[in-house]
């Protein structure tokens, strides 16, 4: 009896799927009532994230505005113009859908995985955070 082996003395492997080969089922185009959830929840967060961009574009702004004051014009320009780039980054998180969001997510993932890791540690540590805020003025 013979068997095929490769030059390591081990029998070929059959073909199998590979895990980046196999091409996932998309869901119907109707929306279940968890998604329809799911995404209601989504665009709650969308909406919370260029809020507090929003929020925080103008605190920015405002310190600008006392450097100014206080005789740190180019300090200020500075300032301005961080406040001008988080202003930005609420308007393009604001023009996305929830759904091209969670595309570019994926890229990003699939592109920089150490990025990506980093990224959701900063903000679980975050979240971690503003929790353990909310809970003790919660508390009080």
């Amino acid at each position: 009896m013979t068997t095929d082996t490769t030059s390591a003395g081990m029998p070929p492997i059959a073909a199998s799927h590979d895990a980046l080969d196999v091409v996932p089922v998309q869901a119907s185009d109707d929306r279940s009532p968890l998604k329809s959830k799911v995404m209601s929840f989504a665009d709650e967060g969308k909406a919370q994230v260029t809020g507090t961009l929003d929020g925080l574009a103008e605190t920015v702004r405002d310190v600008a505005t006392k450097l100014e004051a206080n005789g740190a014009a180019p300090f200020a320009g500075l300032v301005h113009q961080a406040a001008d780039t988080v202003a930005g980054w609420s308007s393009a998180v604001d023009a996305r859908s929830v759904d091209d969001l969670i595309d570019d997510t994926r890229t990003l993932v699939r592109t920089s995985p150490a990025v990506a890791v980093g990224l959701s540690i900063v903000a679980g540590l975050f979240l971690s955070r503003l929790v353990k805020a909310s809970a003790i003025g919660s508390v009080r």
